[in-house]
């Protein structure tokens, strides 16, 4: 089976290499190419021709989505990039994928969070811009005939200090402190006393 993944960062290589340790093939796509030893075509996901492109060139079965701005700072202060980021590339797909399966990895913000633990039918009311866009995306995906969206929470995990994507929280914190820089987050110090407990969980351990 062959799988797109559109998006080349923290949780697509991860995808990719977990589809390949199961026998099969991943090939990514993204505007830049990503330092990882993985099939990789060029892909601006807000262009239609080029999505359609895709599709066809690299004979996928299916298609994962993991496109898109995730810094929830950045999404409020360019709301309206966001959501065209988010929300173009969902719709490109669902237009373009035809019967072919298609999955979508979304977040829990699209959540107000007054529920500890939202189920599918839970409500949304997104609070924040990365939320809105998210759940744009979704509306979009949605019209296509074999979709499923993955609402997720916080996703973290090793990285090493070189990439050259931005860290996830959990990574940039290990660095930190291997280098005994202190942590501070949302004005209150952040003690981590062995930054290694957390490195069973996260990234790999999605239900994908």
């Amino acid at each position: 089976m062959h799988t797109l993944i559109i998006g080349s960062g923290f949780v697509g290589s991860a995808l990719a290499q977990r589809i390949v340790d199961a026998a099969d093939e991943a090939i990514l796509a993204s505007r830049n190419p990503p330092d990882l030893a993985f099939p990789w075509t060029p892909l601006d996901v807000t262009d239609p021709d080029a999505c359609a492109k895709a599709i066809e060139s690299t004979h996928c079965d299916s298609v994962v989505l993991v496109h898109g701005p995730s810094d929830v700072t950045w999404c409020n202060e360019h709301s309206g990039e966001a959501v065209r980021a988010h929300e173009t590339a969902a719709r490109n797909i669902a237009d373009v994928a035809g019967a072919r399966r298609i999955v979508m990895i979304s977040t829990d913000n699209v959540f107000d969070g007054t529920d500890p633990a939202p189920a599918e039918d839970t409500p949304t009311n997104p609070t924040n811009a990365y939320g809105i866009a998210k759940l744009a995306a979704e509306q979009a995906i949605g019209q296509a005939p074999n979709s499923t969206t993955l609402r997720v929470s916080l996703i973290y995990g090793w990285e090493p200090a070189d990439s050259t994507k931005w860290l996830n929280f959990f990574a940039s914190c290990a660095h930190r402190l291997i280098a005994g820089e202190p942590i501070r987050e949302r004005r209150h110090d952040i003690y981590l006393i062995d930054y290694r407990l957390g490195a069973r969980t996260g990234r790999s351990n999605q239900a994908f």
